[in-house]
């Protein structure tokens, strides 16, 4: 019987992970040099406006929201590795992973590896250079520069986005206001991004898991209690995962190469025992999704 096995998507903890990455190594550099290899991913945006928009300009920050990368973009003083103390971003360079994405901070001599799509030659103020690369596989991933009024309508997703479950001030309150009225089941209604911002497939799982929650329960039929341990199983599993620099696949890498280290512990093991209690997890299709859990720590409640 052949087995299916669910594509990774890079989730909260992975992109989170990259964010970290960036933060360490391409801040406070100038774009000076931009090379598209495959506009694909560029989504509709000219190579033209592409290097516009970015040649010239700093990174200032690196910053996520749910599965996206922000990296605000500051003109800067001629010549200078300086941001005026008034100035505010003129572009955000905008990244989305998608399935295969990933992003590289290499040294700028060394040559592009497969799947090269874009490439942003940095340089610091010491005029020591590095190169900013996106690969892509399926090139299903995107990277453009947009101003900030430009997201909302050439990314829509962001500006419909929910809250950030990493935030301090995220809790039970927040996730029972938007599972109220739901009556899908509480797997996809948890994928939904207008719900919890950056949670996927890997982390719904491992949260309802950790939580005792069936995945078809419908969401509205959570009590106080069940939503508040899913929220906080949601944080634990989030928070475990970003330590771990991401869930370990064969297609997530961080900046500088690196696999994640976090292990799942029923995400993608359907057939496999349960590490709580050896029953076999079930693996069943929810809302087009391959959805994994255990029957004995996660039991069906018949709701009326």
């Amino acid at each position: 019987m052949e087995v299916e096995v669910e594509s990774f998507v890079p989730e909260l903890p992975e992109v989170e992970t990259v964010r970290r990455g960036l933060e360490r190594t391409v801040l406070d550099r100038r774009i000076v040099e931009v090379t598209v290899r495959n506009a694909k991913v560029l989504k509709g945006q000219s190579e033209a406006e592409l290097r516009e928009r970015t040649v010239g300009r700093l990174i200032t920050q690196a910053q996520r929201r749910g599965k996206y990368l922000l990296l605000p973009l500051a003109d800067t003083e001629t010549n200078r590795l300086t941001v005026p103390e008034d100035s505010s971003p003129s572009f955000f360079l905008c990244i989305h992973l998608k399935m295969r994405g990933q992003l590289r901070v290499e040294a700028s001599d060394a040559e592009p590896g497969p799947y090269h799509c874009v490439t942003l030659l940095l340089e610091e103020a010491l005029g020591g250079r590095k190169a900013l690369r996106f690969y892509d596989m399926w090139t299903w991933g995107e990277l453009r520069a947009l101003r900030q009024e430009e997201i909302g309508t050439l990314a829509p997703s962001l500006a419909q986005m929910g809250e950030e479950p990493l935030e301090p001030s995220w809790g039970a309150a927040n996730l029972g206001a938007k599972l109220r009225g739901r009556k899908t089941a509480i797997k996809p209604t948890l994928l939904d991004q207008r719900v919890v911002a950056g949670v996927g497939n890997i982390y719904a799982d491992e949260s309802l898991f950790l939580s005792g929650i069936h995945p078809e329960r419908p969401a509205n039929s959570l009590s106080p209690e069940e939503t508040d341990r899913l929220a906080q199983a949601v944080r634990t599993v989030l928070t475990e995962a970003v330590e771990g620099g991401g869930t370990t696949s064969d297609n997530y890498f961080d900046v500088a190469g690196l696999p994640g280290r976090f292990t799942p512990q029923v995400y993608d093991r359907g057939g496999e025992p349960c590490s709580n209690c050896a029953t076999t997890l079930t693996r069943i299709r929810l809302a087009g999704r391959g959805t994994v859990f255990c029957e004995r720590c996660q039991p069906a409640v018949i709701v009326r």
